[in-house]
């Protein structure tokens, strides 16, 4: 067992579901934004690696927690999670390594 990852996870929104974070893994800091696609009562969820210039952007176009609608959700989507390396994706997971 190595040790624990520190960092942040934040919920920007969790009507559609999409929010940022960072975790030390491997004694490096990995940012990360992800984004849910909901199916009934399950979401299927894209965490992709960003750079830490994009996560301090996203505190400040999103400094609080809002009720976002689809068209938020996507623009989100296409400005941090599209296109970048996916680290992980999967039903009703966000983050790749385990604690």
């Amino acid at each position: 067992m190595g040790k624990k990852s520190q960092g942040e996870f934040r919920v920007i929104s969790n009507n559609v579901r999409f929010g940022c974070g960072c975790r030390e893994h491997d004694g490096r800091m990995v940012y990360f934004a992800w984004h849910g696609f909901p199916h009934r009562n399950d979401d299927y969820f894209t965490t992709a690696e960003i750079t830490k210039e994009e996560y301090d952007q996203i505190a400040i176009e999103y400094p609080e927690e809002i009720s976002a609608n689809s068209k938020i959700g996507d623009k989100f989507y296409e400005k941090y999670v599209k296109d970048h390396n996916v680290l992980y994706e999967g039903w009703n997971r966000l983050i790749w390594w385990e604690d």
